[in-house]
C-alpha cells in the first residue's frame, strides 16, 4: 500500500505533489508547501525504497554515496514507472488536474522530479527543486517550452558536485523551459531563504 497525504485545498488553485529528501517522508514537505503555495491541494507521496530504514525513490548500488556511478539507473526506471502510476492513480482518486501539477522536491525527491520531468513521464506545469542533481546523461531531452522551472543549489554543496549542476542546468536549458536558479550558501541543507525565494517565483509565473 502507497504512503501519502493528500490535503485538499482550493479547486481552483493547481495541485502540488510532494516528493521528499532521502530519509524523509510524505510529510517532510508538507509545511513547507504551505508557506510555497497557501491553499493549493497537497499530494505528497513516500518513496517505497527503504535502505537501512531510509526511505528512497530509487536504489543505490553500493556504499559509494550520493554519485551518478552508484545510482542503480534500472531501479530508477522501475521506482519512477510506479511513481509515475501512482500520481496517476492518486490524482484521479483526489480529482486533482495532472497536466497543473506543481512538482516540489527537495535532494533524492528533485532529483526525481527532474529526472521524470526531462524523460517526459510527467507534464509537469512547474517544478520547484531544491537542490537536485542529474541522475543520468541525456542525449536528448523531450521540449518543454511553456514549462517554468526554479532550480536552487549551493557552490558548497557537499553532495551536488559543481560540474553534476552544470549539465543538469544545461539538461534543463536545452529543454527549453524557463528556467529560475536560486543560489543558496549552506550546502545541501533547504533554508527559509529558499522557500520564500520559491514563494516569489510561483507567485510571479502564475
Amino acid at each position: 500500500m502507497t504512503d501519502y497525504v493528500f490535503k485538499a485545498g482550493r479547486k481552483d488553485l493547481a495541485p502540488l505533489l510532494l516528493l521528499h529528501s532521502t530519509g524523509g517522508d510524505e510529510h517532510q514537505l508538507v509545511e513547507i508547501a504551505e508557506m510555497i503555495a497557501p491553499s493549493h491541494p497537497i499530494l505528497s507521496i513516500r518513496g517505497r525504497i527503504n535502505e537501512q530504514g531510509v526511505n528512497r525513490y530509487f536504489k543505490l548500488r553500493g556504499l559509494g554515496g550520493f554519485t551518478k556511478e552508484n545510482f542503480d539507473l534500472e531501479s530508477l526506471d522501475e521506482e519512477t514507472d510506479w511513481l509515475t502510476d501512482e500520481v496517476s492513480l492518486l490524482a484521479e482518486k483526489h480529482d486533482l488536474d495532472v497536466h497543473k501539477m506543481i512538482a516540489i522536491g527537495y535532494s533524492n525527491g528533485a532529483n526525481v522530479a527532474l529526472n521524470m520531468f526531462l524523460r517526459g513521464k510527467i507534464n509537469f506545469d512547474k517544478i520547484i527543486a531544491f537542490h537536485g542533481m542529474q541522475l543520468e546523461d541525456f542525449e536528448q531531452t523531450v521540449q518543454l517550452d511553456d514549462k517554468h522551472v526554479f532550480l536552487s543549489y549551493a557552490p558548497n554543496d557537499m553532495i551536488v558536485p559543481q560540474k553534476n549542476f552544470g549539465d543538469l542546468k544545461g539538461d534543463l536549458e536545452d529543454s527549453g523551459c524557463q528556467l529560475e536558479i536560486y543560489e543558496s550558501s549552506l550546502g545541501h541543507q533547504l533554508m527559509q531563504e529558499e522557500v520564500l525565494a520559491a514563494n516569489k517565483w510561483l507567485t510571479e509565473t502564475k
